[in-house]
């Protein structure tokens, strides 16, 4: 069975697919071919930018460390054994997730 170069191009038709381009003269002569051009989506140049401030921030407080350090020091630095359990079992939670 032989399959025509029409069948071909009715079959790719079908499918959505665009057949080969033709050549005209000008590319045949040697023009210069359009860049590829690519744009971000506006919900991802704002994830770059939140991304370049976080990064930009300290992940260390250090007010919040001096006032814990103080009280470290001082000896009047407090954890109830219901804060201890309440952060053992939600670091539990997350590993199982």
């Amino acid at each position: 069975m032989k399959i025509s170069s029409e069948q071909v191009q009715q079959i790719l038709k079908s499918y959505g697919v665009k057949g080969p381009a033709k050549t005209g003269k000008a590319e045949q002569a040697g023009a210069v071919q359009p860049a590829d051009d690519a744009a971000l989506s506006t919900a991802s140049q704002e994830i770059s930018k939140a991304l370049a401030l976080i990064s930009k921030t300290s992940d260390v407080r250090a007010d919040k460390v001096a006032a814990l350090k103080a009280q470290i020091e001082a000896g009047t630095y407090q954890v109830s054994g219901t804060d201890i359990a309440d952060s053992v079992w939600a670091r539990a939670l997350a590993d199982e997730l």
